[in-house]
């Protein structure tokens, strides 16, 4: 994919930035572990529709903090996904009842 030279300089300088500094990386994320690859396409996409705008691709702090809070809600559907595929499975465990060491649960169903 073609990427005009300003924004490969901005996403060059986002980059380093949030890799040198880890207090600013932390102040940004807080401690969730967000797939900055991730992250870093979505800054691409935005900085290419605000180069075509009005010629600046730097994010305003409202855009970085929307692109975090969009990956930051991705994170907690899979995990309410996770959520509930062990509660089903739990359910399903409540169906077999034990009878006797060495062999396997009975269900009746």
């Amino acid at each position: 994919m073609y990427m005009k030279v300003d924004i490969q300089i901005y996403l060059k300088r986002l980059k380093d930035f949030f890799d040198s500094d880890i207090e600013a990386r932390r102040d940004m994320f807080g401690h969730s572990e967000i797939d900055m690859d991730e992250f870093y396409k979505m800054v691409t996409k935005k900085a290419t529709i605000n180069s075509k705008k009005n010629g600046d691709p730097m994010l305003s702090g409202t855009e970085l903090l929307e692109i975090v809070t969009d990956l930051a809600l991705k994170d907690i559907r899979e995990e309410i996904e996770v959520a509930n595929f062990i509660k089903r499975q739990q359910e399903v465990e409540k169906l077999f009842i034990h009878i006797k060491d060495g062999f396997p649960p009975l269900c009746l169903n």
